[in-house]
């Protein structure tokens, strides 16, 4: 275990301090091995979700016909924003929306139970609590499936009082959110997940960043000013304050951009389930690693997204000021797709597009189809055909 660890820390002294992204992924590499050094942990779990972004758990003497959906996330650094808003609520939407929204690419899942942790400093126990908890009820309102045979419930919740550890650069503002959230999945309705050639790909839209990639888009977006701490101040690169308002933003503050909730998913995956019943439907949540996510499954296939959606205003302002290139903007963030559904033919395909657009919350198309992949290529690669500017982008395999 100390050489694994000394190997860790070594990986982690060779990233740029920055590069957060792969800071992340080589710390959950090594929790990853640590946690298999015991298989009895998962002597329970059903391997088709392994990798995937829910877990299933089996128990046949406390629900025999159904497996266990279990879902776990926070905020992240957009916490910040709320700290410098005074806005709680949105981060609240945002935490259960990253849960549900990973639970909505099981498609035919039904949430069950919401269980929250939060580290606070005083100001927010004694201020805004009242704040966040409007902010859950609403994100709860906004998962509550219609004609389920339940309703999600609020299960346990735990408050510690951390002045001394919770910190956002907002002396007594600062607090972390966690949510766990379990729901159930019939056994005969789990996605096959195995995309095939011939299968098509619908896109729906993001309402921005959503909760990814936020420590990066501060540091480029904003300028030293809003950070009163004077170890970080060097972070911050940019030239915007909180309430600039650029032109590329119409009728927008940076703060206002940057703190546009998440969009939910998990109400339009139900409502296929319950339209089309189709096992070959699974859903893509495009979070972190951005397009990349659609290679999370599959064998010998390409994604091939020949009409993406266009990056959001959001989008364009961190590219403009990042000089990203594309290959690595479509990494960074969703640029514009929040969701995606592998879909087994065109006449489900048009149908889940109806079905979206029909509840009037987000924008689906069908941006792409699943071909073929030749082995001596890619095991598995993800193709943007007409990303915003340049040539054709190409990911091949995870790195999640």
């Amino acid at each position: 275990m100390v050489e694994d660890e000394t190997n860790t820390q070594s990986k982690l002294k060779n990233c740029r301090l920055d590069d957060y992204e792969d800071r992340e992924r080589i710390a959950i590499t090594a929790g990853k091995k640590a946690l298999a050094a015991n298989p009895l942990l998962f002597n329970r779990a059903n391997k088709k979700s392994k990798g995937f972004f829910f877990e299933l758990r089996e128990n046949d003497i406390v629900h025999p016909d159904y497996y266990a959906v279990h879902c776990v996330d926070g905020v992240g650094t957009k916490l910040f924003l709320s700290a410098w808003s005074g806005n709680y609520s949105l981060a609240a939407i945002d935490a259960l929306a990253m849960n549900a929204n990973d639970m909505a690419t099981a498609i035919s899942a039904l949430p069950d139970t919401i269980n929250l942790y939060f580290a606070v400093q005083s100001q927010v126990e004694e201020k805004y609590m009242g704040n966040i908890m409007a902010g859950m009820v609403k994100a709860i309102e906004m998962i509550t499936v219609p004609n389920a045979p339940f309703n999600p419930n609020i299960g346990k919740i735990e408050t510690a009082s951390l002045d001394e550890v919770v910190s956002l650069g907002t002396p007594g503002k600062g607090w972390d959110i966690a949510v766990a959230l379990t729901g159930y999945i019939s056994k005969y309705k789990v996605p096959n997940l195995n995309p095939q050639a011939g299968n098509i790909i619908v896109g729906v839209s993001s309402t921005g960043l959503h909760s990814n990639g936020y420590t990066s888009a501060r540091h480029i977006l904003l300028n030293p000013d809003v950070e009163c701490r004077d170890e970080w101040k060097s972070q911050y690169k940019g030239r915007f304050n909180l309430n600039d308002t650029p032109d590329i933003l119409p009728g927008k503050t940076i703060l206002q951009a940057l703190q546009e909730p998440t969009a939910m998913y998990l109400i339009e995956a139900s409502l296929i389930a319950q339209e089309l019943d189709n096992r070959d439907i699974y859903g893509i949540n495009i979070t972190g690693n951005g397009l990349e996510n659609f290679n999370r499954v599959g064998s010998l296939v390409s994604f091939e997204i020949t009409d993406p959606l266009p990056p959001l205003p959001i989008h364009q302002l961190l590219i403009n000021e990042a000089n990203w290139k594309p290959a690595e903007a479509y990494l960074k963030q969703n640029m514009g797709m929040g969701f995606a559904y592998i879909v087994k033919d065109l006449a489900n395909a048009e149908k889940i597009v109806e079905i979206v657009n029909r509840q009037n919350r987000n924008r689906a198309k069908i941006v792409g189809e699943v071909r073929e992949n030749n082995k001596s290529e890619a095991e598995i690669k993800t193709i943007i055909h007409k990303p915003y500017q340049g040539p054709v982008i190409e990911y091949k395999g995870y790195h999640g």
